[in-house]
């Protein structure tokens, strides 16, 4: 074999990118701009902490980008730091999981006995649910440990049972001497809220806050701030990070498409072989981010909610829009061709909700007639139908639906 290892030489003189992990969602800068209200709000939550108490419940709602989950986990690092120096009686930890990818109460629970015993000898599976609840519970007593959670995404979150049972651990003694379970939830909607049962939403008693977007200003001041950080100097003009911050904002404030923007618009430049980036790499950035970002949002649905989705956008190829009933039918004829179980009408039900909370569908309620009361009229914008296709069928087991299509009547 001829050696030819100089293909991985990147170290060239147009390298825009320095740092790219400052770029990252998953970076937590040294100080947040923009979002002093906000931090305090986190910040409230923890005073029982400090008087032999637990901190309250919350959820924290707010467009895509806004900083919840940043400011969740900035105020969450620099509480370790605090209780560091001053240690109270229980040890306090925090884990933040996805709903996207741990939906079920069988896979958060299992997650977090692997947080606090990442050599845990119980299994992901084969046990009944109250065998993860006591497992979880006592290693918490033997550990004596606390643990605030942060649920991204909540809306995932199959069940909200869960939540109940956390809400009365100490309540019915599963937990002792001041250990507990706090919980964050972070959404992207407020109608998250309509979705829990009301003996939740009573028992958790969640704090409340909504995040606004954020406008022109502030996002001029991060991205400046991050690319001090990041990019090689004078990479990128004034005028051009101004325009960049204009049209995030215009769009809905998300600071987290905003920095992918600049992050491509560098990688373009570098692959241009020159040293800064211009409008063109910018306007053609922007153009790459929201196709990828519809792309992404798509292929990490978990597969439920993409047998929907599948369903609605088949229906939708015949008729500007669909309804419940018609979805319902169709996706028991995707999972019988897929030869999987047929989802329950309250998981299509369920699905539906949460794909119109993570802006993927749009819904609109109908009067459909004496018999036939009030339904939910669903339909998808006309230009992300070809995005949201190739992020249902990248599913290497949901690709043989591409071409099927069966007659269903609701």
């Amino acid at each position: 074999m001829i050696e030819n290892i100089s293909m991985f030489d990147f170290s060239t003189n147009t390298r825009i990118i320095l740092e790219p992990a400052v770029l990252s969602p998953d970076y937590i800068p040294n100080r947040i701009i923009g979002r002093d209200d906000q931090i305090n709000q986190v910040v409230s939550l923890m005073r029982y902490l400090f008087q032999h108490s637990k901190p309250d419940n919350a959820l924290i709602f707010g467009p895509p980008g806004c900083g919840k989950n940043v400011v969740t986990k900035y105020v969450l690092t620099n509480l370790m730091i605090k209780l560091n120096r001053d240690p109270i009686d229980v040890n306090v930890k925090w884990v933040t999981i996805s709903c996207k990818t741990i939906s079920t109460t069988n896979a958060v629970l299992y997650a977090l006995i692997q947080h606090l015993d990442p050599n845990t000898s119980v299994k992901s599976s084969g046990y009944s649910m109250d065998f993860y609840y006591n497992a979880l519970f006592q290693l918490m007593n033997v550990k004596n440990t606390a643990l605030i959670i942060i649920l991204d995404e909540i809306d995932f979150l199959r069940s909200d049972n869960v939540l109940y049972n956390f809400s009365r651990a100490i309540a019915n003694e599963k937990l002792k001497d001041g250990r507990f379970i706090s919980v964050i939830g972070l959404s992207n909607s407020i109608k998250f809220e309509k979705t829990l049962d009301p003996r939740v939403l009573s028992s958790m008693g969640f704090k409340k806050f909504s995040f606004p977007s954020y406008s022109a200003d502030p996002i001029l001041h991060i991205l400046e701030d991050r690319i001090e950080l990041a990019f090689a100097p004078d990479s990128i003009s004034k005028e051009l990070l101004i325009e960049c911050s204009i049209d995030a904002a215009n769009v809905g404030g998300d600071i987290r498409k905003a920095l992918n923007v600049l992050k491509t618009a560098a990688e373009l430049a570098t692959d241009d072989g020159v040293s800064q980036i211009s409008k063109t790499h910018l306007k053609l950035a922007e153009e790459t981010v929201q196709t990828e970002q519809i792309i992404k949002s798509v292929i990490e649905l978990p597969r439920n909610h993409k047998i929907v989705l599948a369903s609605i956008v088949k229906l939708l190829s015949r008729n500007k829009t669909a309804y419940t009933g018609e979805v319902i039918q169709m996706c028991r004829a995707l999972c019988e061709y897929i030869k999987i179980k047929p989802l329950h009408d309250t998981q299509v039900s369920r699905s539906v909700s949460v794909l119109e909370l993570q802006s993927i569908i749009q819904l609109g309620k109908v009067n459909i007639g004496k018999k036939g009361g009030m339904t939910r009229e669903i339909s998808i914008s006309t230009e992300d139908v070809d995005m949201i296709k190739r992020g249902i069928y990248e599913d290497y087991d949901l690709e043989i639906l591409r071409d099927y299509d069966p007659i269903v009547h609701a």
